[in-house]
């Protein structure tokens, strides 16, 4: 990696820049449509007549939230693996068994499918982190062992030997905010398009440091807490003393860089918490794209966001 780490980090920062204002209007009417949704005051009420709004978008919405989210919770085959070839029907009837467990005994599905439409209904837009959780640990057990004497011969001996057994190992998936995803302006409506997606999301020192993946963490705890660009995204203000607990915001890259200065940009993750880099990395995904999916509710040619329920029918909440 011949790029100079302050040069990296400038040029990832001033991407982030220019997809704020693409952002910022995003946000915008993301905002609008929620404060429809929750039937909040239009502005144009006037004294000694009624105020109440009726919240006919809400309504809609949860009339149809039962029937979207039943597909997914009502039964253990969600996911089908089709073969390719007849050499592939074996596994591919494995795979989908595994997945099919996965989904639905090791993974809240519920919580996330309930999640996922309220925010797509609501925001028009919603953004999956997708990823992969491994987990292992190092048992020791005694097993048969071929041992040599010294006149070359073999014979079997029981000794205690060491393995690594993996305990965890399956795809994960997280809703994300949309005020803390930053996508390239560029892609229009494709995500494969796109260039970087930046996540902004809140950690601590404690759970960085139990991840194994995050660099530079001591850096961090030299800083005061004015020096975190934090704020609290539950609204309670709420805030730890201790440095391990702190909370601060990270910055999370995953796009493509010419890192080694050839001419060709190459995928990466980096992750920085103000001017510090926590992680930097080659994307470690086979296909070395970002691990997002993004899902419009009411798709709009060559855009990558989508309109919510509130477009469809704000008219009609406010006359």
């Amino acid at each position: 990696m011949k790029v100079k780490k302050a040069t990296l980090l400038n040029a990832l920062k001033a991407d982030l820049k220019a997809a704020e204002t693409l952002k910022k209007t995003q946000d915008g009417q993301i905002e609008k449509w929620k404060s429809e949704y929750n039937g909040e005051p239009y502005g144009n009420e006037q004294k000694g007549k009624s105020r109440i709004v009726s919240r006919d978008i809400k309504k809609q919405s949860e009339w149809q939230h039962a029937t979207i989210v039943d597909p997914f919770v009502s039964t253990t085959d969600i996911i089908k693996c089709i073969p390719i070839t007849a050499e592939d029907v074996q596994s591919s009837r494995q795979n989908e068994l595994l997945l099919n467990t996965q989904f639905c005994r090791k993974f809240d599905r519920f919580n996330f499918i309930s999640k996922a439409v309220k925010v797509l209904d609501r925001e028009g837009t919603l953004v999956v982190q997708t990823g992969w959780d491994t987990e292992d640990k190092e048992v020791t057990k005694m097993a048969d062992t071929v041992s040599v004497d010294d006149f070359g011969n073999e014979y079997i001996v029981e000794a205690e030997v060491t393995e690594t057994v993996v305990t965890r190992n399956q795809p994960t998936a997280k809703v994300c905010r949309n005020e803390d995803v930053y996508l390239d302006p560029t892609c229009q409506d494709n995500l494969d398009n796109a260039q970087f997606v930046i996540h902004r999301y809140e950690s601590d020192i404690s759970t960085l440091r139990k991840d194994g993946k995050y660099k530079n963490l001591e850096k961090l705890l030299d800083q005061s807490s004015e020096d975190f660009d934090y704020d609290p995204q539950d609204e309670t203000e709420f805030h730890f003393a201790d440095a391990p607990r702190k909370k601060i915001v990270v910055y999370e890259y995953w796009g493509n860089y010419d890192v080694d200065d050839d001419g060709i940009a190459e995928p990466i993750v980096c992750a920085w918490v103000n001017d510090v880099i926590i992680r930097l990395q080659s994307n470690p995904y086979p296909d070395g794209k970002p691990p997002f999916l993004v899902v419009p509710f009411n798709s709009v040619p060559f855009k990558i966001h989508g309109e919510a329920n509130a477009e469809l029918i704000g008219d009609n909440q406010k006359v």
